[in-house]
């Protein structure tokens, strides 16, 4: 059933304006009544996109599911208030000039391994930025790391991990915070293989913060887990080999199943990264490493950008060297096998309008027939599985499809649920005392009667 979520009137074709002409459009019930006080679902935003949900909440914005209206497609939409993101450079304030610009940059950014930006915007009032892109179907990689995978899915995810870097530094196009909340492990149905996608490619500059000043923008430029030496000291002008530094640290970690370097204060992660010396790489319990596998994960890790492989097109070369057979695209899903508890792969089936088939859930959380009934009916071009999202807050360069902060469902049905429990409860505590009761009275009568 569609609803406005303005005025709360009823209506049945979703996104058509309401009925009220209040200026807003209608959106699943469902969707309206687990998110009630959201200020963007059902508006409209540069005559384009209709905001259908909400997928997650950042310190500086918010990621919505919204329908493409001209192209009739559902697209991941980032907004970001411009009272909380405040962009300048060593001139002044030149915030939408600057998002524009960079925004075109990443817009040429192209490859089957990245992430497409399909629009970007602005109010006239200033009140927001926007970007739309491509809405991806799969699983983080965070959540199969915390599983472990197999030697052939961590060598499948490095190498096309590297492809989508190669592209975009041949655009001259940083990352700047490569982590596995930001890859996500898709299928592509047009060739029948498993592949790897790589989120928000420039977020972080394109949102930055006074790039002048150096404690801001080490801050806000990466993760403090797979920041590069350089980002720790806050430098600005990060080259591709920050880039290479983080996905030495994401390798360590599928391989280890830990991080180089880990702790409970970010500011100690951030000395380690500067300073410890790189530990020793070693492999998970029934794991093995590939020969000179930790010569090439210590390279990327090098402390200074000159010691470690310049960009994408040197790592993936020296990477194929070491690797050869090892793991071709499409062969993804065999590494990934036991995530589901011993069960055969499964994979992520995109078919021309929406995801359908079992998801790749290396938690086991979700089976196939709750998937199914979570899936919705109406057509886009990509779709993401709704509601199923990691632990965890979301940071603004969090896109998604993979992460997640899981929304409940209707208040009400959730009520019910609790009291339904309670219920149970209260039940079987006095069918409990009543067995007790009865064997006691048994006791009691033996006794007394010899």
């Amino acid at each position: 059933m569609a609803i406005c979520p303005h005025c709360e009137t009823v209506g049945e074709e979703l996104f058509s304006p309401c009925p009220n002409n209040d200026g807003y459009f209608l959106v699943e019930d469902d969707e309206y009544f687990s998110q009630t006080t959201d200020r963007w679902l059902g508006r409209q935003l540069g005559d384009r996109f209709i905001v259908a949900s909400i997928l997650g909440q950042g310190s500086m914005g918010y990621v919505y599911k919204a329908y493409q209206t001209q192209v009739d497609r559902m697209v991941a939409v980032k907004i970001f208030e411009t009272n909380k993101v405040v962009m300048s450079d060593e001139d002044g304030p030149v915030s939408q000039d600057r998002f524009v610009q960079e925004a075109r940059v990443l817009a040429k950014l192209s490859h089957p391994n990245c992430v497409t930006l399909y629009d970007f915007g602005y109010n006239e009032e200033g009140e927001f930025l926007y970007i739309a892109m491509e809405l991806v179907g799969g699983i983080s990689l965070r959540r199969a790391v915390r599983r472990g995978i197999k030697r052939e899915a961590v060598v499948e995810v490095v190498r096309q991990v590297l492809m989508a870097l190669r592209e975009a530094h041949a655009l001259e196009i940083v990352h700047r915070d490569l982590k596995p909340e930001n890859i996500i492990l898709s299928y592509r149905h047009t060739s029948n293989e498993q592949i790897v996608k790589v989120l928000d490619f420039g977020i972080a500059k394109l949102l930055r913060k006074d790039p002048g000043k150096r404690t801001q923008a080490g801050l806000l430029f990466g993760t403090p887990a797979y920041m590069s030496p350089e980002q720790c000291r806050g430098e600005t002008n990060v080259t591709p080999a920050s880039d290479i530094y983080s996905l030495g640290c994401m390798s360590f970690e599928m391989i280890a199943g830990h991080l180089p370097f880990d702790s409970d204060l970010p500011q100690e992660m951030v000395r380690q990264h500067q300073y410890e010396p790189i530990p020793k790489l070693v492999p998970r319990k029934g794991t093995e490493l590939l020969d000179g596998l930790e010569t090439f994960v210590r390279t990327c890790m090098a402390k200074e950008p000159e010691d470690r492989y310049p960009h994408a097109g040197a790592a993936l070369a020296a990477f194929e060297e070491i690797v050869g057979g090892e793991a071709k695209s499409g062969h993804l899903a065999r590494g990934l096998e036991r995530l589901g508890g011993g069960a055969a792969p499964r994979r992520v089936a995109v078919p021309k309008n929406r995801i359908t088939g079992a998801k790749l859930d290396p938690t086991g959380e979700f089976s196939r027939a709750k998937l199914l009934e979570k899936l919705p009916s109406s057509s886009s071009a990509s779709r993401d599985e709704p509601r199923i999202r990691e632990s965890g807050p979301i940071s603004v360069t969090d896109t998604v499809p993979g992460t997640n902060n899981e929304r409940a469902s209707d208040p009400r049905q959730g009520l019910v649920e609790r009291l339904a429990g309670r219920s149970g409860l209260i039940a079987s505590a006095l069918l409990t005392v009543a067995i007790f009761l009865a064997l006691f009275a048994a006791f009691l009568y033996v006794l007394i009667t010899g």
